[in-house]
């Protein structure tokens, strides 16, 4: 059942997107919801290597600029982070603004802002479920990894850049 934790992130929420730890969150997924056309959820996956918190109250998110994703983003401004993990399931609602169309040091990726209007943390009701929790979240493979992580921080360091305005 979810409970709602207000407009900003918690400090587990926080510490887990901050980009200093990538390392140990580099394996794992985040669930990126935006709105299709339709009006229909329209999931898709990232990683903690594009995802990064500037603060409590925005997200910095690197997408690939020609997504559907990112399109959906762009559209309607709005998108639904799931971050789920072993004993902890979150959701961050919030409203996105294109910051960067293509960005420098990966010129496939358009960089976003979340700003967070929502935070909720979901767990099994004890009373209907007594004990039961989330075992793992979801996780991915890359041969490269090693790599790949340093290229993150190169796209972390551009996300966490201020921007003046949208291009």
């Amino acid at each position: 059942m979810s409970k709602s934790l207000g407009n900003e992130l918690s400090e587990d929420l926080y510490q887990r997107l901050c980009g200093k730890n990538l390392e140990a969150y580099a394996d794992k997924v985040i669930l990126i919801s935006s709105v299709d056309n339709a009006g229909r959820p329209h999931p898709a996956m990232l990683s903690y290597l594009e995802v990064v918190a500037r603060d409590r109250r925005n997200l910095r998110l690197a997408t690939y600029k020609d997504s559907n994703t990112t399109e959906n983003m762009r559209r309607n401004g709005k998108a639904t982070i799931s971050i789920i993990d072993e004993r902890i399931a979150y959701y961050v609602k919030g409203s996105v603004a294109e910051l960067k169309r293509e960005m420098s040091c990966a010129r496939h990726n358009s960089k976003l802002n979340l700003h967070v209007e929502e935070v909720l943390a979901d767990e099994a009701d004890e009373e209907f479920e007594p004990g039961a929790y989330v075992s793992s979240g979801v996780t991915y493979r890359n041969p490269n990894r090693a790599k790949q992580v340093l290229k993150a921080r190169e796209i972390i360091q551009e996300l966490l850049q201020e921007e003046d305005q949208a291009e």
